[in-house]
């Protein structure tokens, strides 16, 4: 499954002026391209770290996500997955969507994320 990632069309982030839009991001080992687990703790964990690396990449931090688009595979998770995704916002949480669809890989959370660029911050 590694190589299939590898060449998927698409960009784990693209920036535009002062917004940087993240692709749908699941609870793949950034090494492995292996699901990191069965569990909704377990992939939801997983899933943020992979954003929190990605927008870091971009001098980002979750203090400036400002969308949230949160595909979940079954309903009954949405209790649990509010009480992982809450450990990871200090200030106000962004706006957010929830929507309960089949996902690729057996994934059981991916998320994406719309981050702003404060006034004043650097756009390298």
């Amino acid at each position: 499954m590694a190589e299939k990632l590898r060449i998927l069309p698409i960009s784990s982030a693209t920036r535009t002026g002062n917004l940087v839009f993240v692709s749908g991001q699941g609870g793949l080992d950034p090494l492995t391209s292996a699901v990191v687990g069965p569990s909704l703790e377990e992939q939801t964990v997983q899933t943020m770290e992979n954003i929190l690396t990605i927008l870091a990449d971009n001098g980002l931090t979750f203090d400036h996500v400002k969308k949230a688009n949160i595909y979940l595979a079954k309903r009954e998770h949405y209790a649990e997955f509010n009480a992982i995704y809450a450990r990871y916002f200090t200030n106000i949480f962004p706006a957010r969507t929830t929507v309960y669809c089949e996902l690729n890989y057996d994934l059981l959370v991916e998320i994406d994320v719309i981050a702003q660029l404060e006034s004043g911050e650097s756009q390298e």
